[in-house]
């Protein structure tokens, strides 16, 4: 029956740590799979142990049906009579996983159930189960499991951005003291009450759950959240991911207002997405310049005298999104009203906070709009700077399709401006169409290579996808390109040039866009993605190329050579900040995990010093005897003895040489003794104490081996003796000993 109510606990712990699960997979369907897959370990042990199978082994057996329930399940024919796992079912369960890993990073949340987190829920609802089980039961120490499931409630909120799951968190505690105490109730009737233990697990789990619930970063909303439904920009797996999941909310929600000298609406950027990996876009990291008040900003790189601009003021008002960039119009060239601190990237001119956020900022920004003719971009091209070269870069093994398809696009065309218009073009002319939903049902979102070859085979996606491609295309025939990520210009209720009118942005108006380089003229955003946004004036058909346009000229583009780097690694500089930002919840979660494990081993380090102390005073040959009887009782307490204060030193003593009868320590309680009852009719001296620290640790030792590997551990961890005597029901009546 005992082990019956310990898997039945068990069980309760797996139930209270897949709440904080939910959100991550769509649909219901996962959750009973979790909870089928995980009973079936348990039960199996338990009744194992019922037909008298040694709890040592029972693990091993679990772990054979593991394999089974796998291969069953997931084998896919590979296993020997469809049961038990062969080699080819290892290398499949390998391509699974990886296969798995790949979706994570490039589904937003909820993901639908595909098959590969079907096998990861499977997978590690089992193997949770097997560990708790195996600690609680087989090694009779269950404090421990409390590890385990601590590491499982990290990943939810690591991957959702959310934080520790309150509700999650206090069922996950509430079945592990719940666990230990039906892990009392199996011992031998000798033991003693459980309230001391139980007493020091719930004061630290309580403390737990105060310390994550309010540890700064991984609260429930994080580091990088806000106001519930708010809008959070490169606070998870990466920024395009981040905005992915927004413009799939069900209903829209306001991110800011802003209001413009300009004649039109203005997209707003956040960030440039300059480094490919492979298989996600991210911000390269480079030196940027603190950002005093009223600071200007710029030259705009690239950017020559000959080139049109008009200088337009925007102010924004925050209301609902939280990002470390801030939305912006590009080229920004000044900005005042900010709280906190800010800095700027020469490069790309956008703005980022340090250790601040863009939640309920106020500001005004200064800008220019750039309006180069279709004739200046015809002529701009050829040369590129050194620090642009690294914007060619191309990773290994990139699916052909890409390249096939920008050259297919660009075919004819001569300059890079043409080949730019004709890649946009190529987007708006060849049935593709915008969705958010078909590429999370395909199971191709996200902004890597191998998503978009298969954008370009399926010729649905929203802005990611159009934006990603383009960009990627455009390196493949030789022109620099990022990826945007911001605003579209949000919707107005008009105004007059001196009273201009109000736009207000929502989570639906998040896009992202390619920006190409032209020598001469700069960094220029195209718009290729159907349906969304606004065609720019320079790469429209009426536009007309005057036969002697003036060359725009780059101070730089005279000395620059086109040169492809092979390996963004070794670029000044290449480390993207994207690549830490998702690092950011998961080591705040393991930071918080370590914390409560570092609580719960509180009880522990500190009767560890009050015991090195007493040793030491006794060393030092200045404690008496009752410093040595002291630790003795506390040691005794500890080991599950029953130690009233009514006893008397002489049916203590006699109790404890019985038990270590045949050991060193049997002598050595003896004189102990002897030197209690002396010190008990005068005052200690130093004579006295000569010896009685070899002598304890003597009786100490033997007590312990005597005690067994298990009670051991629960006395080291759970040190009832921390705990007065009179705040214990069994050891309340007072006495002499």
């Amino acid at each position: 029956m005992g082990y019956w109510r310990l898997t039945g606990a068990l069980l309760l712990q797996v139930l209270a740590v897949s709440f904080a699960l939910i959100g991550l997979i769509e649909g219901a369907g996962w959750w009973f799979l979790l909870i089928f897959s995980s009973a079936l370990i348990l039960v199996a042990g338990a009744g194992l142990r019922m037909l008298g199978v040694p709890r040592r082994l029972v693990p091993l057996l679990q772990l054979v049906e593991f394999a089974i329930i796998m291969t069953v399940g997931f084998g896919k024919g590979t296993g020997l009579l469809g049961l038990f796992p062969t080699p080819a079912t290892f290398v499949h369960f390998g391509d699974f996983a990886q296969q798995a890993m790949l979706s994570i990073y490039q589904q937003g949340t909820p993901s639908p159930a595909l098959p590969e987190f079907m096998f990861l829920v499977v997978g590690g609802g089992c193997l949770l189960a097997l560990v708790i089980d195996t600690l609680a039961i087989a090694f009779r120490i269950p404090a421990f499991t409390a590890l385990g499931v601590g590491l499982v409630l990290v990943v939810p909120g690591a991957l959702l951005g959310d934080g520790l799951d309150p509700f999650a968190l206090a069922t996950s505690a509430a079945a592990f003291l719940w666990l230990l105490r039906c892990d009392v109730r199996t011992r031998r009737p000798a033991t003693p009450r459980p309230t001391a233990s139980l007493s020091i697990a719930a004061s630290s789990v309580a403390v737990a759950l105060i310390l994550a619930g309010t540890a700064p970063g991984f609260d429930r909303g994080g580091a990088t959240s806000f106001t519930a439904g708010g809008i959070s920009i490169g606070g998870t797996v990466t920024p395009l991911i981040d905005l992915g999941r927004d413009l799939r909310r069900p209903a829209a929600v306001r991110a800011l207002t802003y209001t413009t000298t300009a004649t039109t609406g203005q997209y707003l950027k956040l960030a440039s997405l300059d480094q490919f990996t492979g298989s996600v876009w991210k911000h390269r990291e480079r030196d940027t310049k603190r950002l005093p008040a009223g600071n200007t900003i710029g030259p705009v790189f690239g950017l020559s005298d000959t080139v049109k601009t008009t200088k337009i003021t925007t102010s924004v008002q925050i209301d609902n999104m939280q990002s470390r960039w801030l939305p912006v119009p590009y080229p920004v060239q000044g900005i005042k009203g900010l709280n906190g601190t800010w800095s700027w990237d020469p490069d790309d001119l956008t703005i980022g906070g340090v250790n601040t956020s863009t939640q309920g900022q106020n500001y005004t920004a200064t800008s220019l709009v750039l309006q180069p003719t279709a004739a200046q971009l015809q002529a701009a091209g050829g040369f590129v700077p050194a620090s642009v070269q690294r914007d060619l870069f191309l990773p290994p093994n990139l699916p052909s399709i890409i390249t096939t398809s920008a050259l297919a696009a660009t075919k004819g065309s001569v300059s890079e401006y043409d080949k730019a218009v004709a890649l946009q073009d190529y987007f708006r002319d060849n049935d593709f169409v915008y969705s958010t939903q078909t590429p999370l049902k395909q199971g191709y979102d996200g902004d890597g290579a191998r998503v978009i070859a298969r954008f370009l085979e399926v010729k649905s996606g929203y802005c990611v996808h159009f934006a990603s491609a383009m960009a990627l295309m455009a390196r493949t025939i030789g022109i620099p390109s990022r990826v945007a990520e911001g605003y579209l210009p949000g919707a107005t209720n008009g105004g007059t040039a001196n009273n201009p009118g109000q736009y207000t942005v929502t989570s639906d108006d998040l896009h992202a866009w390619p920006e190409l380089y032209f020598a001469g003229v700069g960094w220029v955003a195209f718009e290729p993605t159907v349906g969304r946004g606004t065609i720019p004036s320079y790469t429209r058909p009426e536009s007309q190329i005057a036969p002697n346009a003036p060359v725009p000229q780059s101070s730089s583009s005279s000395q620059a050579q086109r040169l492809v780097p092979t390996d963004p690694a070794n670029q000044r500089g290449a480390t993207g900040v994207t690549a830490t930002a998702p690092l950011q919840p998961v080591l705040s979660g393991v930071g918080v995990a370590l914390l409560v494990v570092a609580l719960l081993l509180t009880p522990a380090v500190l009767r560890r010093i009050r015991r090195r102390n007493r040793l030491r005073r006794l060393t030092d040959e200045w404690g008496g005897a009752s410093v040595a009887w002291d630790e003795l009782r506390d040691t005794a307490r500890d080991l599950g003895w029953a130690v009233p204060d009514t006893e008397t030193p002489r049916v203590f003593a006699g109790r404890i040489a019985e038990a270590v009868s045949g050991t060193p320590g049997h002598d050595a309680v003896l004189r102990l003794l002897a030197v209690r009852e002396r010190d008990a009719f005068g005052p200690p001296t130093r004579a006295t104490a000569v010896g009685l620290a070899d002598d304890l640790e003597r009786v100490l030792t033997a007590l312990e081996a005597q005690a067994g590997r298990a009670l051991r551990l629960k006395a080291a961890l759970i040190p009832v003796s921390l705990i007065p005597p009179t705040w214990t029901p069994a050891q309340s009546a007072r006495g002499s000993a």
